[in-house]
């Protein structure tokens, strides 16, 4: 897998800031914005903007507004976003607003936040350790701070599993990532048994042939995720996941 140019500036600040994880985003802003003071400021902004920063000539200090609609993972994504327009010295399209910005800056804004937060040699290096992914994913959130979304897409982007992850609950379809080839079963989801806690895992399903194993955890909001994974993952497979949306 190509990484982006994006990518690659957020591994270097990374290497020379070695932040400690979960790191707090006010103080990677204050290393990024470092000509004035920041301070952060919780918004009732509307759901499509996560976060902004606002400076002027005669503020004192940089203020860092964040949409306290929005959960603490959406935030410090949407913060750490932000910043990257300022790092990547993005010029253009830039907005506040998520479906009015140019998507090559968001996308490269997005590739730089994702690496800043959760880096890859970081899971990788869970993941050579942890290959049940409901063992990895908790992991992960608990150690980075980091949305279940997040999380499920970024295991496939780096191509540690071979197949796809959902959300849903009784009512509502959250998300789908599924590697190229993997598509999920809605009659599967339709038979999962009721899990009161915890994690059932089973392996005699298949997909386009392929066995795989189904992972299946149910979380105290009552939403559960599945996973579908080759039976026997393999790390580093070269395989290009497509991302789906529920």
């Amino acid at each position: 897998m190509t990484e982006s140019n994006a990518t690659i500036e957020a591994k270097l600040l990374v290497n020379a800031l070695r932040p400690k994880y979960p790191f707090n985003v006010i103080w990677l802003a204050n290393q990024i914005l470092d000509f004035k003071p920041v301070v952060l400021d919780e918004e009732d902004f509307p759901m499509d903007i996560c976060a902004m920063i606002l400076d002027k000539p005669e503020y004192t200090s940089v203020h860092v507004c964040v949409n306290s609609n929005r959960p603490l993972t959406s935030q410090r994504f949407g913060v750490v976003h932000e910043l990257a327009h300022v790092y990547l010295c993005h010029q253009g399209d830039i907005s506040f607003i998520e479906n009015e910005e140019d998507p090559i800056l968001h996308a490269e804004a997005d590739a730089f936040s994702t690496e800043m937060l959760k880096p890859k040699h970081n899971i990788l290096t869970l993941a050579n350790k942890y290959h049940n992914p409901m063992v990895l994913i908790p992991k992960i959130l608990r150690a980075y701070n980091v949305s279940l979304e997040m999380t499920c897409r970024r295991l496939l982007e780096l191509e540690i599993y071979n197949g796809t992850f959902t959300c849903f609950n009784e009512n509502d379809s959250f998300f789908t990532y599924s590697t190229l080839g993997f598509e999920i079963n809605t009659q599967q989801i339709s038979y999962i048994p009721k899990i009161d806690r915890g994690c059932l895992v089973t392996s005699k399903n298949t997909i386009q042939g392929v066995p795989v194993n189904c992972y299946i955890k149910r979380f105290k909001t009552g939403n559960f995720l599945v996973a579908l994974v080759e039976e026997k993952p393999k790390l580093f497979i070269k395989k290009q996941p497509i991302f789906l949306r529920a």
